[in-house]
């Protein structure tokens, strides 16, 4: 099997192992709120989002090479469907980012769980200072960054119900600005 059939077959499949993830992830997705924690996750509209961006950088890739296969373009196909599985890729990390992006609020500590990387605990008495940060998804949006005793601070993403998230850590004489 060549390099480019290789390629053509990943720009095909992996909007559809986008597409797959998605679905897993929402049978499994539970209440938000439970008797003892509530569960605040990144919204699956923003997954589905870029599934969708996914699955159509898909079909502008293959329609793209298989143009270049038939001369249509004065370029190989290989060129093209590197680009597109290259981008496709990158949204791939992105959705299991999202996916994964958790934090779970107790009465007295809350857990998040990053995007990569292993879950942290922080007490809500062990908060020295949260600040209002800007986000990277823009310049309008802003994320909170809460510094802990003895630990890196953490990053509670705007995609989140920041506030809803306040309410509960119910920690405001720790929040700057």
């Amino acid at each position: 099997m060549t390099f480019t059939r290789c390629l053509t077959v990943l720009v095909i499949a992996l909007p559809l192992l986008a597409w797959v993830m998605e679905f897993l992830a929402g049978a499994v997705i539970s209440e938000r709120h439970h008797l003892h924690h509530d569960t605040y996750s990144v919204s699956m509209v923003v997954s589905r989002t870029l599934a969708l961006v996914m699955l159509f950088m898909g079909a502008l890739g293959g329609v793209t090479g298989w143009l270049c296969h038939l001369g249509v373009f004065s370029m190989r196909p290989l060129l093209p469907l590197a680009f597109f599985v290259s981008f496709q890729v990158t949204l791939l990390l992105m959705i299991v980012a999202v996916l994964r992006y958790r934090v779970m609020a107790y009465a007295d500590h809350m857990i998040v769980r990053p995007a990569f990387g292993q879950s942290r605990t922080i007490a809500y008495d062990d908060i020295t200072r949260m600040e209002w940060v800007s986000s990277y998804l823009g310049p309008h949006l802003r994320d909170l960054r809460v510094h802990s005793k003895g630990a890196a601070p953490v990053r509670l993403w705007c995609l989140l119900d920041v506030e809803q998230l306040l309410l509960r850590l119910d920690r405001f004489d720790a929040l700057e600005g």
